[in-house]
């Protein structure tokens, strides 16, 4: 959008109040802005044009209108449409606007999707497989580390990244994780993972560590690892191991919860390791294990 549009400011303006007020993470910052743009750019011309003031329920029921016609995920749709509400909300909180567009109108989410998991079995071989380089080069370990690190811990993969080396104390067997709003949590680390990552701090790191970065995991360059690396070493990883279906560091955390409840943990307990603000967002984790407990009944029970 032209500089001048009175929409782009706007759009500024609340992305900044989410960066600093709000604690919102770069990644965060990113996709809420993409969103609004979405919606503002499939808006009539005119009210484009106008930004904020200029939005209507017909412009936006247009809009929902193009989104089923292209097929888009009602759940892309219902936090497309949550993004611009959180928008204009705070553009009425710095002067009176009309009547809010957005009230009333369907959120386009059809029931809550379950996430895709991994098996135990399956996650054991992603952690057992081995890349086409040596078990002992850097980039191995690091590889090593950083899976086990992941599995282990729930971790957000953006939080993973940003681990630096005061952040895990393998002796307490704890690494610190800062997730949204900057909320900071210690979580639990495995004896498996706190094994691999002292090999990668032993034995791999120093050989890539550029400058002096504090970073945990580090690029072949010496820099910080990036998460568009880490979902390309996981896809990479599980083709070696053989595991089909979702191959994402969600994914590895979507199974490190489930995979607790179904073991007995306490719901609470979980939803603190995952940085959850609301245990809700925890429950649907119960979902997955009742799936899996209701194909085991239907497979095996006599009137199943």
């Amino acid at each position: 959008m032209p500089a001048a549009d009175p929409a782009a400011a706007a759009i500024r303006a609340w992305l900044d109040h989410l960066r600093v007020e709000r604690g919102a993470s770069p990644h965060t910052i990113e996709a809420y802005g993409r969103d609004v743009r979405a919606v503002f750019a499939a808006l009539p011309p005119a009210e484009r044009a106008a930004g904020p003031d200029g939005v209507t329920r017909a412009g936006l029921m247009r809009w929902m209108a193009g989104e089923r016609a292209a097929a888009r995920a009602p759940a892309s749709v219902s936090r497309r449409l949550a993004a611009f509400r959180s928008f204009l909300r705070f553009t009425r909180s710095l002067r009176p606007l009309d009547a809010d567009p957005t009230v009333g109108l369907p959120s386009g989410r059809r029931g809550r999707r379950l996430p895709k998991v991994l098996s135990e079995r399956a996650v054991d071989a992603l952690l057992a497989a081995e890349g086409p380089r040596d078990p002992a080069h850097p980039l191995a370990l690091r590889d090593r580390a950083l899976v086990e690190a992941l599995y282990a811990t729930g971790a957000r993969v953006s939080e993973a990244c940003g681990w630096r080396l005061d952040d895990v104390r393998l002796a307490d067997g704890v690494v610190r994780c800062v997730g949204k709003g900057r909320k900071e949590r210690w979580v639990p680390i495995s004896e498996p993972a706190s094994a691999a990552i002292r090999a990668w701090l032993e034995r791999g790191r120093p050989a890539l560590v550029r400058g002096g970065d504090d970073h945990l995991f580090l690029s072949r360059g010496g820099a910080a690892l990036d998460r568009h690396r880490v979902f390309r070493l996981l896809r990479a990883r599980a083709a070696v191991a053989g595991v089909s279906g979702p191959r994402s560091p969600h994914v590895l955390r979507h199974s490190f919860a489930t995979h607790l409840l179904s073991g007995g943990a306490d719901l609470r307990a979980v939803q603190e390791m995952l940085g959850h603000a609301d245990v809700t967002t925890t429950e649907i984790y119960t979902h997955v294990d009742r799936e899996r407990l209701k194909g085991v009944h239907r497979r095996f029970h006599p009137r199943g």
